[in-house]
């Protein structure tokens, strides 16, 4: 199952508004309203929407689209000399998460 969690997705959908890909955005915002995965019985923080996973059901291309965005972010955020900058962290996490789900035309 092609699962990430909330905050992936809700950085996805800022990011992707930036540079005007809105219906991937819309899809992924429809994601969090439907596709939540249900939490085991003794999950302490059951209404915390920042501690869910989500079933996620794009394409290939759509999933290219958002990996390409944070591989684009992660090289835009190094220095000049190739040093990591303070948010170069953050779009390697995004980049991986983004990376490790296969898109829906992959299982078909």
């Amino acid at each position: 199952m092609n699962t990430i969690d909330y905050n992936s997705i809700s950085e996805a959908i800022t990011e992707l508004s930036k540079i005007g890909q809105k219906e991937i955005a819309t899809k992924l915002e429809n994601i969090l309203e439907n596709n939540e995965v249900e939490k085991p019985k003794l999950h302490n923080k059951k209404d915390d929407k920042t501690t869910s996973y989500y079933r996620v059901n794009l394409t290939e291309e759509e999933l290219e689209v958002i990996t390409d965005l944070f591989l684009d972010l992660e090289v835009e955020s190094l220095t000049e000399e190739g040093e990591a900058g303070h948010s170069t962290e953050r779009y390697v996490t995004l980049l991986n998460n983004w990376s490790n789900i296969s898109g829906e035309t992959a299982s078909l």
